[in-house]
């Protein structure tokens, strides 16, 4: 299913400009990539909370159309957000050539029950994304790993993953991603563990 989202053109810049855009509920952006010079423009704030709400902020490739039908493959790259106020600042989108590999972040997916959880242990997953390269047509929705049986004490590896053929990792083979820790070490203290 293609993502999609619709922006305009964006003729006032600056500080000044991006307040102007603001207050008309739109939200100023920028689009950019390795062969697209920067354009600004801006998107519907409703229609962008939404959208991040329903599909989620993960690398995804997205249909971005630009006025009445100029449509780039685009990728969010960076949302900028209020600190204390529930609004969005500013929003980058990363045109991507589709014959050229990207390195992105993918989420990790956990699937199964462990081994090691059932004898009493406790999961924890170390790393939430792995970076993978891989085509824009092709990045994984997530990166699914069975954890069924990983024991007290396992920790998975990236080096220890298999990677699917549309993609590579691209993490140190040594980052440890997803581990089983024993009850005796899930209940210290992180003072008892600095006295060892």
């Amino acid at each position: 299913m293609s993502l999609e989202l619709q922006a305009v053109l964006r003729q006032k810049t600056g500080k000044g400009g991006a307040r102007s855009v603001r207050r008309d509920a739109m939200v100023p952006g920028i689009l950019y990539g390795p062969k697209t010079p920067a354009t600004a423009l801006s998107v519907s704030s409703p229609v962008l909370e939404k959208f991040l709400r329903d599909k989620g902020t993960e690398s995804k490739l997205l249909n971005l159309t630009i006025g009445e039908g100029d449509t780039r493959q685009v990728l969010i790259r960076e949302i900028q957000t209020h600190p204390y106020r529930r609004r969005f600042l500013h929003i980058d989108f990363y045109e991507v050539p589709l014959d050229q590999q990207i390195t992105l972040e993918v989420a990790v997916e956990l699937v199964g029950d462990a081994v090691g959880v059932q004898k009493g242990g406790e999961l924890n997953l170390i790393q939430r994304t792995l970076a993978v390269r891989c085509l824009p047509d092709q990045i994984p929705e997530s990166i699914r790993i069975d954890v069924s049986k990983l024991d007290l004490g396992d920790v998975l590896h990236v080096e220890d993953l298999v990677a699917e053929a549309t993609y590579v990792f691209d993490d140190a083979p040594s980052t440890g991603v997803v581990s089983v820790e024993s009850p005796e070490s899930a209940a210290k203290t992180p003072e008892e563990e600095a006295k060892k």
